[in-house]
């Protein structure tokens, strides 16, 4: 099946809010496994656009037919961030691609994306944390053998 030419990678705007709330609703219920008192998650994702806007973190939305249909947060770790592991690294914090549209490729670009958008930002290496490391060693990241304190999953660095 021949992908779609319709596919855009752009930057958070405030008239995403909804999409990207309702979509972090589902990523920490379906994909994290944990429980939410409010779903969507509107406080949550009020402090993480406030971020965003701070230029603390940057999340950007991919669309499919001018649909959201996924997203990605990332950023170069500074101690004004609320998660700095690595200072002057790129962290790629959350990813999430809606499951209807998981294995086509999605994912491997947006991370191709913010690949791209933390090299402009000169970044010596890019690392995550993850409980699911075959789609990460599959796109070039490379375990350390290190765990993460806070969230108890392997570091993967590239």
């Amino acid at each position: 099946m021949a992908k779609p030419q319709n596919i855009e990678v752009r930057k958070y705007m405030d008239s995403d809010f909804d999409a990207f709330a309702h979509m972090m609703g589902v990523y920490i219920i379906e994909d994290l496994k944990d429980t939410l008192i409010d779903n969507p998650p509107i406080r949550m994702c009020k402090a993480i656009t406030q971020n965003a806007k701070d230029n603390i973190i940057y999340i950007d939305l991919l669309h499919l037919d001018d649909a959201p249909i996924g997203f990605i947060m990332y950023q170069v770790d500074s101690p004004e961030s609320n998660w700095c592991e690595k200072e002057g690294y790129g962290f790629i914090r959350e990813m999430y691609i809606h499951k209807d549209h998981r294995k086509q490729g999605y994912g491997k670009a947006l991370v191709a994306h913010v690949e791209d958008k933390l090299k402009k930002l000169s970044v010596p290496h890019i690392y995550l944390t993850s409980s699911n490391d075959a789609f990460w060693l599959s796109v070039g990241y490379v375990d350390t053998g290190e765990i993460c304190e806070r969230n108890n999953n392997n570091i993967l660095i590239k």
